[in-house]
């Protein structure tokens, strides 16, 4: 990958998450939160193939600073996240709602607060990075990618519904946040099906929300039962679906003529 292109494609995700920040911070807009939340995991998975091919200075050291803000807001996603169940599944317990908005309220006063503090740090970590990026050699991407494939192909050869199954959807987002930049060195070489690898992130994702939901209408100050039961029935039939999913992974995710050509060497 060049250099050239590597730093462009780095300068337009930074860019891209400066403006949801700034965008948050003058609207509370939520969607603009979470919109800021994916692209840090975008940038982080750009800077983790990079440093597949550094044996000195990782560039995900200096991205630490940003990943910290990333989990403050964290904080003000989930609250949210728990007042959107609550509408859902219409749960009209008004001392947890008001918790919630409460929560979402404090949260967005904090980070308004530390707004200037927040932005300084980001351009710091943008500064530091942009001076160290370096070309990856082609071959060391399809390497990454590789090993990522054959580690999830692993997770999934014993399949446990677990923080295992949760790891393993991050992997294979990591692929598909660089497959822009990955594209190339791939060409002729890795061809990967992104959309099985789509559609198999998001029904794990289905999943691992559900056991958000289970776990928080589960709690003793809760307690729902009929959105645990409900929420229980869907349950079994993601984790049906996702067993049908992973079902040869590597041949599923890799496209056949590929697979081929690595089998054979």
């Amino acid at each position: 990958m060049k250099k050239k292109d590597e730093k462009a494609y780095f300068s337009d995700q930074w860019e891209q998450m400066l403006t949801h920040f700034k965008a948050f911070i003058n609207t509370d807009d939520q969607e603009e939160l979470h919109l800021f939340r994916v692209q840090v995991k975008k940038l982080r998975a750009m800077l983790e193939l990079l440093d597949a091919d550094s044996t000195k200075h990782y560039l995900s050291k200096d991205f630490k600073p940003v990943r910290k803000i990333f989990r403050h807001l964290g904080e003000i996603r989930n609250a949210y996240i728990h007042l959107q169940l609550g509408v859902r599944y219409q749960f009209k317990n008004e001392e947890f709602l008001m918790g919630q908005l409460h929560e979402i309220e404090k949260g967005t006063s904090e980070v308004k607060e530390l707004g200037r503090k927040y932005l300084k740090t980001i351009k710091i970590a943008n500064d530091k990075i942009d001076d160290d990026l370096k070309s990856v050699d082609n071959d060391v991407i399809v390497e990454f990618y590789k090993t990522k494939l054959f580690e999830i192909s692993a997770a999934f050869g014993n399949l446990q519904f677990n923080d295992e199954l949760h790891n393993a959807r991050k992997q294979i987002k990591i692929l598909i946040y660089n497959r822009k930049i990955a594209r190339k060195a791939l060409e002729g070489k890795l061809e990967i099906d992104n959309n099985y690898l789509d559609k198999l992130q998001s029904r794990i994702g289905d999943w691992h929300d559900n056991v958000l939901a289970l776990e928080l209408f589960s709690a003793p100050e809760l307690n729902y039962r009929p959105v645990i039961t409900k929420i229980k029935r869907q349950n079994t039939r993601l984790k049906r679906s996702i067993a049908v999913l992973v079902q040869e992974f590597e041949k599923k995710a890799i496209l056949a003529e590929t697979l081929i050509e690595l089998q054979d060497k």
